[in-house]
């Protein structure tokens, strides 16, 4: 049967195989077990799967239903193809072999405790490894079963049930609250699938410190520069941290202080702008007036981030405030990339020029529409698309060392222009969205939107355009 869990306007959804008995709070299971595979079961045992969830909450319900479906699908598969596939889906398959029986992981405790046995699960294995007769085959017979009784026995006597990487990952994303479609949640999304490619999904206990030394080898023969090896290898290592830490694994460290050769001998120092291409561009994104330029000129007197400008809200934009400014945090299209980059930002020269232009263009609560895809349930900040349709723009232009600068360079510039006006490091840091070094600055509220706003003033070029 089904229960109705959610009913909005024209949506329905429905969730499986749960019911209540009569006079009842608790959730059952109930799932017919079909014909063809009937006869892998129990002789005792009837045509319809039916236990207790043990809970009382339907969304639980649902959810726990769900889980042991999965699990029935793939024993079901199994039966009929007499393939196992290997990783998670052969726990799925191990976990159903129990439940067949009526058995649990970790249950032969209870059985001693009671000098039982279960005994119809102990003669399917020896069914399985071809041990039934007294004669032969009787030694080791255990290292005999396929894989999936091995491990199911296995679990029945005790051992942890594996979490291999593919569900790692999976449970991290949702501890976290990340999505797997963008921002961190993407990123380890990518990194787990290429490394799962490379080394197949395994329990995450089974990966060595060769393999992860292997995984940097791989990166490198790609071209990875080492800044980008060093950040995939800060994206996988926390789930291996974590999800070891929730179920009570021991945490190898496989990744921990792993070596990148010649690590940061590659990379390109990015340069400031000058002050006078930084003139030459905010005039040029006065001329041209379009969504292109609002996004450069607000870069270049905000010192935010490129995603950060990408993904904001008109719910983000204060134009009418005493100081106008702009309020950094995380939204459904893009996450921050540390927690200080939670902040407000005073609006200044041509980052105040663009919003004006940019807030009456606004479309589905996004400033920057061109680069938000809302077609997906969750809405996608695209700002790689956004860095090189800036970037190629930027390149047009007559500026020096060009390769060297880009969207990022506008940061370097904010700052460089903070110094010089003699800007304490502390109220850098609070507009750029670096947190500040010691205990002290963990306390209070931090500077105002006024003292922020007069340093920013010092720094707007006065000749570029209609605020002067």
């Amino acid at each position: 049967m089904s229960v109705v869990l959610l009913e909005a306007g024209a949506l329905i959804v429905l969730a499986k195989y749960i019911f209540k008995k009569k006079n009842s709070k608790v959730w059952y299971f109930r799932r017919r077990i079909p014909e063809d595979v009937l006869g892998h079961y129990p002789s005792k045992q009837a045509k319809d799967l039916v236990f207790s969830l043990q809970t009382t909450d339907e969304g639980k319900a649902a959810g726990l239903a769900h889980k042991k479906a999965t699990e029935q699908d793939a024993l079901w598969h199994s039966f009929r193809t007499g393939e196992v596939a290997e990783g998670p889906d052969l726990v799925n398959v191990a976990l159903a072999i129990l439940s067949k029986f009526g058995l649990k992981p970790d249950q032969s405790k209870a059985y001693a405790k009671h000098d039982l046995e279960p005994d119809e699960f102990l003669d399917e294995l020896r069914y399985q490894a071809d041990a039934r007769e007294p004669e032969g085959n009787q030694k080791d017979w255990g290292a005999r079963l396929p894989s999936e009784y091995q491990l199911a026995a296995e679990m029945y006597y005790g051992k942890k049930k594996p979490i291999f990487l593919s569900e790692a990952l999976k449970e991290f994303l949702e501890l976290k609250g990340e999505s797997p479609d963008h921002g961190a949640g993407r990123d380890r999304n990518r990194v787990v699938s290429e490394f799962i490619s490379k080394f197949s999904d395994l329990p995450i206990d089974q990966y060595s410190r060769e393999t992860a030394n292997e995984f940097v080898t791989h990166l490198r023969s790609k071209g990875n520069k080492t800044e980008t090896i060093k950040r995939r290898i800060n994206s996988i290592r926390p789930i291996f941290r974590t999800i070891s830490r929730e179920h009570a694994l021991i945490d190898r460290e496989i990744f921990q202080a792993i070596q990148i050769p010649s690590f940061g001998d590659d990379a390109k120092a990015r340069l400031p702008y000058t002050l006078s291409e930084l003139n030459m561009i905010q005039k040029e994104c006065l001329a041209k007036d379009d969504d292109i330029k609002w996004i450069i000129a607000l870069l270049s007197d905000s010192g935010i981030r490129l995603s950060e400008a990408t993904g904001l809200m008109t719910e983000d934009v204060y134009l009418d405030a005493d100081v106008p400014y702009i309020a950094v945090r995380p939204n459904e299209a893009r996450g921050l990339k540390t927690k200080g980059s939670n902040r407000n930002v005073p609006l200044v020269g041509a980052s105040l020029w663009a919003l004006e232009r940019a807030l009456p263009h606004s479309e589905y609560g996004y400033i920057f529409p061109r680069y938000i895809d809302a077609s997906k349930s969750s809405k996608v900040n695209k700002g790689t698309h956004a860095s090189n349709t800036l970037a190629k723009w930027l390149r047009t232009l007559d500026i020096e060392d060009k390769s060297q600068k880009a969207t990022h360079s506008f940061r370097h510039s904010v700052q460089d222009r903070l110094r010089e006006v003699q800007t304490p490091e502390e109220v850098r840091n609070a507009i750029c969205g670096w947190s500040n070094a010691g205990i002290g600055a963990g306390y209070g509220k931090g500077f105002s939107l006024t003292v922020l706003s007069e340093h920013m003033e010092k720094i707007v070029l006065r000749d570029w355009g209609p605020h002067l």
